[in-house]
């Protein structure tokens, strides 16, 4: 209990001192820019925080630090990555791309253990070469944290997730007796609810290093718990993490169907015109607050298929018809809300 009580109190301090160094030497600030529409909608002010990465890093490293080391070593270089977007220094997006894929395409060479097991008998015949190994692996984390990078543009939504998908993953692993991870994973849900709170009162965000960063670290924790107990379905890790990948892809398809260029953000999102919905109703009057709300609605509507899928969680029947039906209400709401608003 001390222990607990130390990391909470430590974090809190070093959390409020970060948001204030980073405000006051204005570094690794999310300024809106003129004619930003994609990030004027969601801030508190126009000088928030991004101190994800210099939160999360140290966080995993201390906690983390028995794990493989190309893991280790993979996992600092995408927050590094993702931090130098954020400083501005690398705005390339299709730069990042690249890089994204050879940290990847690396960590599959030299962990050649490490794959998606999927139980479809074509993919998993795929799985035996190394090539389509690889190739299928680097998609699939690729889809992942850059889907987390697009959610975290509400209050809440991104580390809300984070939190939920972390202690879905400590109850699987109490659940199956799994050894993989041991009581510093507790610690880790706790560091995460205290920059949640931060976040949800709109004080700082994740950034574009800790979206990658943490998102990778937790696909590998449940792409490693698959294959340790085979008998989880693995469609219990696309049910968590299927609004962060699916929003990828669907706004790759929406934009490519429209012609619009991939690589620039925009705020045709579910949770952008869910938030334009709400804020035309008039229910919040503090843009901060509405923001939170959006990231809160949509996460506790997860909660709801991540605790079915949890009840189920070998019967990959359950956790296909749960992302199928996820998907499907998904559409619907975002193309009923599209036709709403214009």
């Amino acid at each position: 209990m001390t222990l607990y009580f130390y990391s909470i109190l430590i974090s809190i301090i070093y959390l409020i001192f970060l948001n204030y160094f980073l405000r006051k030497y204005d570094i690794c600030l999310d300024k809106v820019a003129e004619g930003d529409s994609h990030k004027s909608l969601l801030r508190l002010d126009n000088f928030t925080p991004l101190s994800g990465t210099f939160y999360f890093l140290p966080i995993i490293l201390i906690l983390f630090y028995r794990l493989e080391i190309e893991v280790i070593i993979v996992c600092v270089s995408f927050f590094v990555l993702g931090l130098l977007s954020d400083l501005k220094i690398l705005n390339s997006y299709k730069l990042r791309l690249f890089f994204q894929i050879s940290f990847l395409i690396i960590l599959f060479l030299i962990n050649k253990d490490l794959e998606i097991y999927t139980r479809l008998q074509f993919l998993d015949i795929l799985m035996e070469s190394n090539y389509s190994r690889i190739l299928i692996s680097t998609f699939f984390f690729l889809v992942l944290i850059n889907g987390f990078n697009l959610i975290d543009g509400t209050n809440s939504l991104c580390s809300l997730n984070f939190l939920v998908i972390s202690i879905f993953i400590y109850l699987v692993i109490n659940k199956m007796n799994i050894i993989l991870i041991g009581g510093e994973f507790k610690i880790f849900i706790i560091l995460i609810f205290i920059f949640f709170l931060f976040n949800f009162f709109g004080l700082n965000f994740l950034g574009d290093g800790a979206a990658y960063g943490v998102g990778f670290l937790l696909g590998y924790f449940l792409v490693n718990i698959s294959l340790i107990d085979q008998s989880i379905s693995p469609y219990f890790i696309a049910n968590l993490f299927w609004y962060p990948a699916f929003e990828n892809l669907f706004s790759i398809i929406r934009r490519t169907s429209k012609s619009i260029n991939n690589y620039l953000p925009d705020n045709k999102h579910l949770h952008h015109l869910i938030y334009k919905y709400l804020k035309e109703k008039n229910i919040f009057k503090k843009n901060f607050i509405l923001s939170s709300s959006v990231g809160l609605i949509i996460n506790l509507i997860l909660i709801i298929s991540y605790t079915i899928g949890y009840n189920y969680l070998t019967n990959t029947a359950v956790q296909c018809i749960l992302v199928l039906v996820n998907i499907f209400l998904y559409t619907i709401v975002y193309y009923s809300l599209a036709k709403k608003l214009n």
